[in-house]
């Protein structure tokens, strides 16, 4: 007798609770794997704020996300691996580079429909453009509040978490400990947090495959401040910049999304996705761990909302035209490309 299939909605509250025990168990397995990680990052010459920058940056490309590089971040902080400079650069590095798996996915897209347009490569191009327009000021206004003190007491204490992950994990972890070196506990670490991510998407509905649009296209749809709530409120539910901005490319592909309401939903995306790394601030316990994640998060807001609501259609249009540079030719992408992979080698050879 065949079992039972379980409700969609109970799939996908079960994805969402499996995804936050791996992701907690991913946490602990980099923390305790960060010390075999050092000689690595220094034989590659990540050192100081530009080596982190230019490491996170393309570390976020290679793995297709941010969130977890984040992470990663803060347990080689907590370990002592990093300096907090080091660090504030590869979260910061990783925002800017967790927008290409937006840019992969858009032009599998455009090769699976054969278009040669780059009109969903164009989505990826105008979230990294915009996601940069944005960070390289917000990322500059944090750093001079982290030299300045900003935030020097806030501390979310992560202890009753600790007791809870003790409780979950202790007999797992001292078995890993007793039978593995540094360096393989890391990387299993790292493959238990992308598996946590692959468990958040699993949660989500299946946009694509709808042959209606999930809201009617009326003008409060299309409204600037309206799509920056949206991209607040999608990268909240899934706790990842890429999955929710990802989700641009199935939408843009049915018409539920125009090209001038893509930057304000970027925007909101790129303020909400820093909650997770809160939260994995607080729970690695080292006191610069979440000061660092919360200045980035104020000074990018702090950008952010005078462009939504003062000049969104001026910022849109100064995307759009580095956007459609980008793509209007399969060379001009292939340059766009590598000049995404070439500007982080140079960050870490400085």
């Amino acid at each position: 007798m065949p079992l039972p299939r379980l409700p969609g909605w109970l799939q996908r509250v079960l994805a969402v609770g499996l995804g936050l025990l791996l992701f907690v168990l991913a946490l602990e397995l980099l923390k305790k794997g960060a010390g075999g990680l050092g000689p690595v990052l220094r034989g590659l010459g990540v050192e100081g704020f530009t080596g982190g920058l230019g490491f996170g940056w393309l570390m976020a490309c290679v793995v297709l996300s941010g969130s977890p590089v984040a992470a990663m971040a803060l347990s080689l902080l907590a370990s002592g691996t990093l300096t907090t400079a080091e660090t504030f650069g590869m979260i910061a590095g990783s925002r800017l580079g967790a927008s290409f798996v937006v840019l992969v996915i858009g032009a599998l897209d455009d090769l699976r429909a054969g278009r040669r347009d780059g009109r969903s490569a164009y989505l990826g191009v105008a979230a990294l453009s915009a996601t940069a327009v944005i960070y390289l000021p917000a990322m500059a206004l944090a750093w001079l509040g982290l030299t300045r003190g900003v935030f020097m007491g806030l501390r979310l204490e992560g202890r009753q978490i600790d007791g809870v992950v003790q409780a979950l994990y202790g007999p797992l972890l001292a078995f890993v400990l007793a039978h593995l070196p540094r360096l393989p506990i890391f990387v299993l670490g790292i493959g238990a947090l992308l598996l946590a991510f692959k468990a958040f998407d699993r949660a989500l509905p299946d946009l694509a495959g709808r042959e209606t649009p999930l809201l009617a296209t009326g003008s409060i749809f299309y409204r600037p401040w309206f799509m920056f709530v949206v991209g607040l409120l999608v990268t909240s539910l899934t706790l990842s910049v890429s999955v929710s901005l990802s989700l641009l490319v199935p939408l843009a592909a049915r018409g539920y999304v125009r090209r001038e309401n893509v930057c304000p939903y970027i925007l909101g995306a790129n303020i909400t996705t820093f909650i997770d790394t809160l939260f994995a601030g607080a729970l690695v316990g080292h006191p610069d761990g979440v000061r660092v994640v919360a200045l980035l998060m104020t000074t990018v807001t702090a950008c952010s909302l005078p462009v939504v609501l003062l000049a969104p259609h001026a910022f849109g249009r100064l995307v759009d035209r580095l956007a459609a540079r980008c793509t209007h030719s399969p060379r001009a992408l292939t340059l766009f490309v590598a000049g995404l992979f070439l500007i982080p080698l140079l960050l870490i050879a400085v």
